[in-house]
């Protein structure tokens, strides 16, 4: 392992608004940040020994994937405070905002051809969300920390549509009238398709209407990938249960309004000004300044 010292990562305002545009534009964004060589080896340090103590056939039947991962060790409570991705969350959330999802799979070489994780082109819930102006509104904002090389166009990466929140909405209602799911043309998935690739520590931010997709990694590699992924405080957590139903007393102000204590029902709506104080740090310097 290396002792290389943790020094926290921060976008500049220009670099913020840059990911944001980026985000607008092509449904998806690389950070120009990459995360530290010790944060991926203990991410894959606590990987490693997870995946060893799962038998071969569960692993074959369902891969190897874990959540609710925070309060696994330590390294992803790191990443559940990672600066650049709530910045980003509080730029386009404001400071209402908490964890909806926190998990990592691996996706090792598939044998013939199988391999229960790969998934299908699908964009992300909830369901039923009507549209805003022709286009899905963005209430999730999902964040992919690459813990392994992904280099290969077989590997099994994210493959996305650039673009794709302004197509045709995979899950979202035309208006408050629910009206029936039909399927894009085939040619609509080719217009605009990424392979997202990347080394290990690449960072990947996208809106929950992208397109997306994971085929079989046909590769010896294993293609380790981290998910945070953040929404308003009114929506419910994906798998968590709110309020938290943990010991929360060794967690920071911050940690615990992302996990969802336990708070008045005003809390998880509206707020108050404690409640919206909690992100502070992670506003635009110059909006901090005017605060001031």
């Amino acid at each position: 392992m290396t002792t290389e010292a943790y020094t926290e990562h921060s976008l500049t305002d220009a670099q913020r608004e840059q990911c944001l545009e980026g985000i607008d534009r092509d449904t998806y964004v690389t950070l120009p940040i990459t995360l530290p060589t010790s944060t991926i080896e203990c991410a894959n340090a606590y990987i490693d020994t997870h995946c060893a103590q799962i038998p071969a056939a569960v692993a074959a039947e369902r891969g190897f994937s874990e959540t609710n991962i925070v309060e696994r060790d330590p390294v992803f409570r790191e990443l559940l405070t990672y600066k650049p991705a709530l910045q980003l969350s509080y730029d386009i959330f404001g400071p209402m905002f908490h964890l909806g999802q926190d998990k990592w799979t691996r996706k090792c070489r598939a044998v013939d051809g199988h391999d229960p994780q790969a998934l299908i082109w699908h964009s992300d819930g909830p369901l039923g969300f009507p549209e805003v102006d022709g286009r899905c509104p963005l209430h999730t904002l999902r964040f992919g920390y690459f813990m392994s090389d992904a280099l290969e166009d077989d590997c099994g990466t994210l493959e996305v549509i650039r673009g794709s929140h302004h197509k045709k909405i995979l899950h979202a209602q035309e208006s408050i009238h629910r009206r029936p799911f039909t399927r894009p043309r085939d040619d609509d998935f080719v217009t605009g398709h990424v392979i997202v690739k990347g080394k290990a520590g690449t960072i990947i931010a996208f809106h929950n209407a992208i397109w997306h997709r994971a085929l079989p990694n046909l590769t010896d590699t294993p293609r380790t990938i981290v998910y945070f992924q953040y929404c308003p405080t009114m929506m419910h957590p994906l798998h968590r249960p709110v309020p938290y139903e943990g010991d929360m007393s060794h967690f920071t102000a911050e940690e615990r309004w992302l996990l969802g204590e336990p708070r008045s029902p005003n809390s998880w709506v509206i707020g108050s000004e404690e409640d919206r104080a909690r992100m502070d740090r992670f506003r635009r310097s110059a909006e901090s300044s005017n605060r001031r």
